[in-house]
């Protein structure tokens, strides 16, 4: 289940997604329905997916085609017409795309890849290249005050811990100042392994898998290896949320991997994110663990009409598919267990009385919790460092940093 993968997955090369679903049909258009939308005739249709990049795919037992529906809005509202600017923050990526269906990493399902992959193999999947060419066997070199930091830092958060010990790793690693593509992600691996010993405690990274070293040193049985390795997967990359944001600006200066990760997680603590709700969220976990009615803690949050914090997500209409695919694998893992039951309970009286789903947070905590992990030391950053990476990569390659020409609306000079 948790084999090293050294190829990287491949995508169709016209579909953005791999696989077909009936859920999918609404995010397609078939050759009538595209042309219709952009006002022109079938035949200036096939023109327009050359020449304006409308990505297609054959329908299975026919010859005709099916157009991918959000490149045809991009058409039809005109956002296609910007030429892009070497350096300008762009929106265009080819890394996640996010329906309600699901999450895919360069075209292939998160879910799908947090059934069987490890890690690694997603963050070379999203940085473009295969696991072999950048986790190589060698694991980073440790400066050599690290040993005495790390011990007067241990009481610190592991986000505090890597925010202020992760600049001393550029100077040993010199690598870090390779920043074509490849160079980048070699170094992003050094970094994922850093981040992942640090989570934890340890005093120096390895080169074995994440998940199994973050394991063995919290002392994890088997299923509590299963769930932190599926955790880390779909935690890799949510688009451009802030921190993938952040990222991308300081990335496209020059500096290193070995730096531009602390915007990241500067950004986590962040009282403006929605990462910042993570501690309401696990205040209603407790709750509900607690309480000698597992629904109350969700009735008196309606009942007081206050929004009840672990479901709300507000780029997944229909609830978000990275707490779905965690929740079924608890589902089935824990069905006879005391907690998980409760969190049953709650869950369903929140659907049936708002239609609440519950968010990635929720399901991200709750798991956190039966892996003995705990909230006050989530591995949430650690994996999100591998979309952090991966944008960071997609942005620096495109040229140099953007000078933004600012609009003065303060006093005038006399």
């Amino acid at each position: 289940m948790t084999a090293k993968t050294s190829q990287r997955p491949e995508a169709s090369q016209n579909s953005p997604v791999a696989g077909d679903s009936p859920d999918a049909d609404c995010e397609y258009l078939s050759a009538q329905e595209a042309a219709s939308a952009l006002g022109v005739s079938v035949q200036t249709l096939y023109v327009y997916v050359s020449r304006k990049g409308i990505r297609s795919q054959p329908i299975p037992g026919s010859r005709q085609r099916r157009y991918w529906k959000p490149d045809i809005d991009r058409v039809v509202s005109r956002n296609d017409t910007e030429v892009p600017i070497a350096g300008r923050l762009t929106r265009e990526s080819k890394l996640t795309l996010i329906t309600d269906r699901g999450l895919f990493y360069r075209g292939v399902n998160a879910a799908e890849l947090a059934e069987h992959s490890t890690l690694e193999a997603v963050s070379a999947l999203l940085w473009g290249l295969s696991e072999d060419e950048v986790f190589t066997s060698t694991a980073p070199c440790v400066p050599a005050m690290y040993t005495r930091l790390h011990k007067t830092l241990a009481q610190e958060s592991g986000i505090n811990r890597a925010t202020a010990l992760l600049p001393l790793f550029e100077d040993v690693n010199p690598k870090a100042y390779d920043l074509s593509a490849l160079g980048m992600a070699r170094t992003g691996a050094d970094v994922l392994r850093t981040l992942a010993a640090m989570a934890v405690g340890t005093e120096r990274p390895t080169t074995e898998p994440i998940h199994q070293l973050i394991a063995r040193h919290i002392g994890a049985n088997a299923l509590q290896t299963e769930l932190i390795r599926r955790q880390l997967i779909l935690a890799a990359d949510h688009g451009f949320e802030p921190g993938s944001v952040a990222v991308r600006v300081i990335a496209s200066t020059g500096v290193t991997p070995w730096r531009f990760v602390i915007a990241g997680l500067s950004v986590i603590l962040g009282c403006r994110t929605n990462l910042s709700r993570w501690g309401a969220v696990g205040r209603l976990l407790a709750e509900i663990n607690s309480s000698t009615t597992p629904t109350r803690p969700i009735v008196e949050r309606v009942r007081a009409g206050e929004a009840v914090p672990g479901f709300q997500a507000p780029m997944h209409a229909r609830g978000d598919p990275r707490a779905r695919s965690l929740l079924d694998f608890c589902a089935v893992a824990f069905a006879k267990d005391a907690a998980y039951q409760r969190l049953a309970e709650a869950l369903a009286a929140a659907r049936s009385m708002q239609g609440l789903e519950p968010n990635f947070a929720l399901a991200f905590l709750f798991v956190d919790s039966k892996t003995g992990v705990g909230a006050d030391r989530s591995l949430f950053h650690v994996g999100r460092c591998a979309g952090w990476i991966a944008h960071a990569i997609e942005q620096f390659q495109s040229g140099e940093p953007e000078r933004i020409v600012g609009v003065y609306k303060g006093a005038l000079p006399s």
